[in-house]
């Protein structure tokens, strides 16, 4: 995708390099990438979006709506068709047809991608950083909660001026739809082995942790 975006990996990486966290046992990866979605649901700033077509198959009229789906375009064919929160109605009982819609664009290894803007991603660290220091888990407590915090306000206060800022509604789509592209398998196990455990996988991540209502 180019220098405009950067991965929920890459970003991992940073915040692992940023507060001294490699070969740490047991790091809450998953929690971390839920965390993630958290910062941009305070942030606001709306992420660059892609078009994309896709074959969607139809069993008894109804059909899925592809997981990386942020906001539906048309169905090809089908001008009057009935939304669901999974899926959708049209007057095929079975089938193919084509959906156009607009997605989060995804990295090789299927990580969502952010809009690479340095105030973004800066606060996203710290955001991170500041769950990560409330829970005791930053080494040696060299950074308290309370730092990690001021970093995250100022660096979100820097994100919100520079960026575009949806309805609730949008981001609250774009948000939800982060979660469900989060890796529930072993891909990221492989590079941060021995900092995950598998209880962290098996969570449901549209209800991970939040400090927040």
């Amino acid at each position: 995708m180019g220098s405009n975006f950067i991965s929920a990996r890459e970003v991992l990486r940073e915040i692992i390099s940023r507060f001294g966290l490699r070969g740490v046992h047991n790091l809450p990866v998953y929690d971390m990438l839920v965390w993630m979605g958290h910062a941009l649901k305070h942030i606001g700033g709306y992420q660059s979006l892609e078009t994309t077509t896709k074959t969607v198959q139809i069993v008894n009229y109804t059909g899925e709506w592809p997981l990386d789906m942020h906001a539906i375009i048309r169905v090809h064919g089908y001008p009057k068709f009935k939304n669901m929160r999974t899926g959708f109605q049209v007057d095929l009982q079975e089938g193919e047809v084509t959906i156009e819609y607009d997605r989060f664009p995804l990295d090789e290894d299927g990580y969502p991608l952010f809009k690479n803007d340095p105030s973004t991603i800066d606060a996203i660290v710290w955001f991170v950083g500041w769950y990560l220091a409330i829970q005791g888990i930053l080494p040696n407590g060299r950074i308290s909660p309370q730092y990690c915090e001021s970093k995250w306000q100022w660096y979100c206060g820097q994100a919100r001026a520079e960026g575009y800022v949806p309805s609730i509604d949008q981001w609250e789509r774009m948000v939800n739809t982060f979660y469900r592209l989060i890796p529930l398998d072993n891909e990221y196990d492989n590079e941060f082995y021995g900092q995950s455990s598998r209880e962290f996988l098996e969570r449901d991540a549209i209800n991970g942790p939040s400090l927040f209502n």
